[in-house]
């Protein structure tokens, strides 16, 4: 087990070896993290949410408000390749002893300024020299993320990235991030097999068409460790704020592991006003997404291989561990502290448990700090026109932005992100019989009561 260790310790070594040599080649004074650092950033708002309550969705509609910026995706691979979130760690919560390592806390400075951005330009092709060689170095510094065991060079993967953005330029006056990426893919897979285009959020019907023979893949992306989980995000050309946009707009931040790391983003962001957003769901929806997710072939998280050693102990979980060779260490979503104990439960009672420790720590959090928080219900985000249009006013209300700032979400058409499956309305009902036991768990029912999901009106349980 101590092999599987040295062998994590030595991706990550490899892929912050790797973007160091990106960043030195990057060094100029109109770059970000050249000049500024977390400790400039003012404003900031998080949605905090367990994993499966929709988090995703709101997160991509709320970052095309004009005054906010964002990461691209989630805070997490931020964490892993600086020390702060570790397979041989606990639980997402982060050691004590860990938060205050300056030197730590400077490099994930550093990679968050230089993944910041304002909303995606998705529209006009990309042709001004900047803004693409930009894009390209993005995506450079991104898919050592994805891929911690490709051992990429910069040199090469800027020349393939290149000849495939100027081989989609050719033949398409719109930019559409879905074609762009399997155009990408292609052109990588000369040099770096491993990339495997089904891992990303791509609909998969256009993936076997542009890759035919490629077979769909079920276990993890790497076999040691994940950075990014998939399925991976897709990076679109961007504008970057500059130092000033980050004493007067507002950061966006969006990642299910901060449920346990809120009180360490005041030490990362020590002169900036937190607002939180608390997204919830009912039980019976986000226990049936987790549980889609754990039999999915992304979510991978924590490979327990290491924290399981001095136990000489498996994962156990019935419905999972029994039904993939690799569900005997491999853990998916976020990973709360008491995770031992249900280490050889039923899929179902684990996917229960992520659903309440989340809530429950985010709760903790709000209650002991007396945080203003703004809480809002998944199901009026993709419930009828008019719930979904009161709870967005209310929420820009809150962020303290303009009304005007409505107009621009584009709440007619609501995208499709880190989807298991086609979006469905009680789609639980599939699993109901499963499902419903749950609700006789006195904290499963006082957590779902406390949220304002009453048991006697189930039909409101999208």
């Amino acid at each position: 087990m101590e092999a599987e260790l040295s062998k994590q310790l030595k991706y990550i070594r490899r892929v912050v070896d790797y973007r160091e040599r990106l960043f030195f080649d990057l060094a100029d004074p109109d770059q970000l993290w050249q000049e500024a650092s977390t400790k400039n950033v003012k404003k900031i708002v998080v949605i905090a949410a367990a994993s499966r309550s929709g988090s995703s969705l709101l997160f991509s509609v709320l970052k095309k408000i004009p005054g906010m910026y964002s990461l691209s995706g989630e805070s997490v691979p931020f964490y892993k390749i600086n020390g702060f979130s570790s397979d041989a760690f606990p639980s997402d919560e982060i050691p004590r002893e860990v938060s205050s390592d300056k030197k730590k806390i400077s490099g994930f400075s550093r990679d968050f300024l230089s993944d910041f951005s304002f909303a995606a330009q998705t529209s006009p092709i990309i042709k001004e020299e900047n803004m693409r060689e930009r894009y390209i170095n993005d995506l450079a510094l991104r898919f050592s993320l994805q891929w911690p065991e490709v051992d990429f060079s910069p040199g090469i993967f800027k020349r393939l990235a290149s000849e495939a953005y100027t081989l989609y330029l050719k033949g398409h006056q719109v930019f559409r991030v879905e074609e762009f990426y399997l155009e990408l893919i292609l052109s990588l897979r000369r040099q770096y097999p491993k990339i495997n285009p089904y891992y990303y959020d791509l609909p998969g019907r256009m993936i076997r068409k542009k890759f035919p023979a490629l077979k769909i893949p079920s276990g993890p992306a790497s076999s040691v460790l994940t950075i990014e989980e998939p399925p991976f995000i897709l990076l679109t050309p961007c504008l970057k704020p500059k130092k000033e946009d980050l004493l007067t707009k507002t950061l966006l931040l969006k990642s299910s592991a901060d449920c346990y790391r809120l009180p360490f983003l005041k030490t990362v962001f020590p002169k900036a006003t937190i607002k939180v957003v608390y997204l919830t769901r009912n039980p019976l929806g986000s226990i049936n997404g987790l549980y889609d997710g754990w039999l999915y072939r992304g979510f991978f998280s924590h490979n327990l291989k290491e924290s399981l050693k001095n136990s000489n102990d498996c994962l156990k979980i019935s419905g999972y561990s029994d039904r993939y060779s690799w569900g005997k260490y491999w853990w998916k979503y976020d990973l709360p502290a008491r995770w031992r104990a249900y280490a050889h439960k039923r899929l179902e009672e684990v996917c229960a448990f992520q659903w309440y420790s989340a809530n429950a720590a985010i709760q903790q959090y709000l209650d002991k700090t007396k945080m203003k928080y703004c809480s809002v219900k998944y199901e009026n985000i993709i419930g009828s026109a008019a719930t979904r249009a009161k709870e967005m006013v209310k929420l820009i209300n809150f962020i303290g932005l303009k009304a005007a700032a409505f107009k621009d979400l584009d709440l007619d058409r609501l995208p499709v992100v880190q989807a298991t499956e086609p979006p469905k309305n009680y789609r639980w009902k599939k699993r109901e019989g499963m499902l419903l036991p749950f609700l006789v768990d006195a904290r499963i029912a006082a957590m779902s009561e406390s949220l304002g999901y009453r048991q006697d009106k189930l039909k409101e349980w999208f």
